[in-house]
């Protein structure tokens, strides 16, 4: 009778309210204060090539697609694994809708801090000569070197089967395709195979867009790539054409608006800048040496076969991608006007 009283008053003991808020902390960790700023800093360091030798993927991670087909390096999805801890089920006892959205900051962040080094450094370092030189040109005194910008513009999110509590799934995103203003990413929810040959579940899919503003100008996709390693150099009339466009970076350095100027929605340019939601902001002195960016890039452009991936088939993929979000990438102006006529 003593034996069972000291194993009730043990019980008890370990029953306490300050026990249980520690277990209850540790079984929903993921959701306790900072952790999402904890998660995506580390996918965000871990990602970032700020030294040349860093791999351009993980290690052992073959170059392929999400069907296991031999693809360029800017196609490759990158995968976040992660659980669903209670705080993040709803009243069904799943993974509550709302909650994608946390993950796909991290799994988004990941890639993007992947494929855009070291080309949001050079390109910065690039605008800042472009904008003086026009300062010079005009006779005005040097313009105020600016941050770069990595903002989302929208996200599009459809869910298939539901997650469980506690139940480990992958994040699979992948660039699916760019346009002159907007990179597309493509992130796919997988229940991981149970066994080894088996197949893994589709859970969800989601449609994020990312745009990079250096200061009030936005910076096409394309000459990012091509500063990160991944763009061969075009034909001559495409390279005409993105001249152009490039011609109106000088536009700020004389105080000239660029797109996405005005305010709320256009018919346009969809999402105004001061809309859209800021994801990481580089100053200049967080940018690594020319030097060490150069040896990025090298390492970069070796990583794939010029005369296999052309412009040509780089550009055809592109195009095949933009078919896929063809009615995601004008959804915003279409929902707009829904609303002012």
């Amino acid at each position: 009778m003593e034996n069972t009283r000291e194993i009730i008053a043990g019980v008890m003991s370990l029953a306490s309210w300050r026990n249980l808020a520690l277990l209850l902390a540790v079984v929903n960790l993921k959701n306790l204060p900072f952790v999402w700023h904890f998660r995506l800093l580390y996918h965000f360091v871990g990602n970032l090539r700020l030294k040349p030798s860093a791999p351009l993927l993980p290690k052992g991670r073959v170059i392929v697609d999400s069907r296991g087909k031999p693809t360029h390096p800017i196609f490759v999805p990158c995968m976040v694994t992660s659980r669903t801890p209670l705080l993040e089920t709803d009243y069904n006892l799943h993974k509550s809708n709302s909650t994608y959205f946390t993950d796909l900051d991290v799994s988004r962040t990941a890639l993007v801090s992947r494929i855009y080094s070291p080309g949001v450094g050079n390109v910065s370092k690039e605008l800042d000569q472009e904008f003086l030189a026009a300062s010079k040109k005009e006779g005005k005194p040097a313009p105020r070197r600016k941050p770069v910008s990595i903002v989302l513009g929208s996200v599009y999110c459809t869910f298939k089967r539901e997650i469980k509590p506690f139940e480990l799934y992958e994040m699979h995103s992948k660039v699916i395709s760019w346009d002159a203003k907007w990179m597309y990413i493509l992130t796919c929810f997988m229940r991981p195979a149970r066994h080894s040959g088996g197949e893994r579940v589709v859970l969800a899919v989601a449609v994020s867009k990312y745009v990079v503003k250096k200061g009030r100008l936005t910076v096409p996709p394309e000459r990012l790539l091509r500063a990160s390693g991944f763009l061969p150099t075009p034909p001559p009339e495409s390279e005409a054409k993105t001249a152009l466009a490039d011609a109106d970076s000088s536009a700020e350095a004389s105080g000239v608006g660029t797109p996405g100027s005005g305010e709320g929605i256009t018919a346009i340019e969809g999402v105004d800048g001061s809309l859209v939601r800021e994801v990481l902001k580089i100053n200049n002195d967080q940018i690594p040496s020319q030097e060490t960016m150069d040896k990025q890039q090298k390492e970069n452009t070796d990583s794939w076969d010029v005369e296999e991936w052309t412009w040509e088939r780089i550009e055809q993929e592109r195009l095949r991608g933009l078919e896929v979000v063809d009615g995601y990438t004008n959804l915003d102006i279409k929902l707009f006007d829904e609303w002012v006529q």
